[in-house]
């Protein structure tokens, strides 16, 4: 079976012929740029599609083949974007993540269970912060590593053992 890296997102579409903006996590910029074949998240499943061309550094303005007008690139949109994981070297692999990756990825609490869904990811001078809705309140949760016990991201599920009485802050 085939296993695949989540390597970024399409955004929006771009033009009139077809185009995508594609965020392409940092570290995997390269392999996405060399590799003979991407893949973008349909119905669940990773749909295999070859790049035609790329344009500018940030954002990636990529034109996909057989997807050549605005109205099939906007099926497209807000979709994950996956690699092979045989076509991501071993030198992207180590590099750290950019953390934007972990949104929409649920959070769940050891003690208090599920919290939400991050709905944004804040880098401050000191910390990295998840931004979520829990119980109808917005709050931010430190994505540090002594809190975090598991990361799962086939479910994008973050399980995380927070300090007692984060929530209520």
């Amino acid at each position: 079976m085939e296993e695949y890296l989540k390597i970024g997102r399409t955004g929006k579409a771009f033009g009139t012929g077809g185009a995508l903006k594609f965020k392409v996590e940092e570290p995997f910029l390269d392999d996405f740029l060399e590799a003979p074949v991407i893949f973008i998240e349909l119905l669940g499943k990773p749909v295999p599609f070859f790049v035609d061309s790329i344009h500018n550094e940030a954002p990636l303005i990529v034109k996909l083949e057989e997807v050549d007008s605005r109205k099939t690139a906007l099926e497209l949109v807000g979709k994950e974007l996956f690699l092979r994981a045989e076509d991501v070297s071993e030198a992207s692999l180590e590099q750290p993540l950019d953390f934007s990756a972990l949104e929409g990825y649920q959070i769940v609490d050891r003690t208090a269970g599920a919290i939400g869904p991050i709905e944004e990811v804040l880098e401050f001078p000191q910390q990295i912060m998840a931004a979520l809705q829990y119980q109808g309140r917005d709050i931010l949760i430190p994505l540090n590593n002594q809190f975090i016990l598991a990361v799962d991201a086939e479910n994008q599920r973050i399980e995380m053992d927070l300090p007692e009485g984060l929530l209520e802050l």
